[in-house]
């Protein structure tokens, strides 16, 4: 069975407020599915991705690829509850934490959640990769361009959006240079 998730508009309320749930791991559609089912508003942010199927027929094996939908935050799922929903929610096996957030920060919320909907909407036409977030003084190895493969370095600043300050290790000695985040591929260490 396919999942294709309705489109939402996410808007605030007086009497619910969005909160995220973390689910148990993989319980992300189920859980989406069963708020659906009762009426809760709830957003489950979703990108493309290939699965590959490999089959064995008796001394003949394949394999075959299969777009699908996967959550773009694994276990996490967002709903709109007022009092009693919440209290239903957390009687569903699927949810592990109901994470609160107070009504003073509900607007700021909402907006991150509309972020992750032009988010999703950008991963149907390029390649989105969601990792977490490299603060000032993490440090990182490069992946990509290859010429920077493997070069270990620290964040030093954020200067603008797309201009950070990074302090990169070479041979024994450190190099400040500043880039577009945008051309490299990180993995914090």
């Amino acid at each position: 069975m396919r999942f294709e998730p309705r489109k939402i508009v996410i808007t605030e309320d007086e009497n619910s407020l969005w909160y995220p749930l973390r689910t148990v791991p993989r319980h992300e559609i189920k859980l989406y599915r069963q708020l659906e089912e009762k009426g809760i508003p709830v957003y489950l942010p979703v990108m493309p991705a290939v699965k590959v199927h490999h089959v064995c027929y008796k001394t003949n094996s394949y394999r075959y690829e299969d777009e699908v939908l996967r959550p773009m935050l694994p276990s996490y799922v967002f709903a709109r509850l007022d009092c009693t929903q919440r209290q239903s929610v957390w009687r569903t096996n699927s949810v592990r934490a109901l994470l609160d957030v107070p009504k003073v920060q509900q607007a700021s919320f909402a907006e991150e959640l509309r972020g992750l909907q032009v988010m999703e909407e950008l991963s149907f036409h390029t390649k989105v990769e969601y990792k977490k977030e490299i603060a000032v003084n993490d440090r990182f190895v490069i992946e990509e361009p290859r010429q920077f493969e493997g070069s270990y370095g620290y964040l030093v600043e954020r200067r603008k959006r797309f201009l950070w300050v990074i302090k990169l290790e070479i041979i024994g000695g450190c190099v400040t240079a500043e880039i577009d985040p945008r051309q490299y591929k990180f993995t914090k260490v």
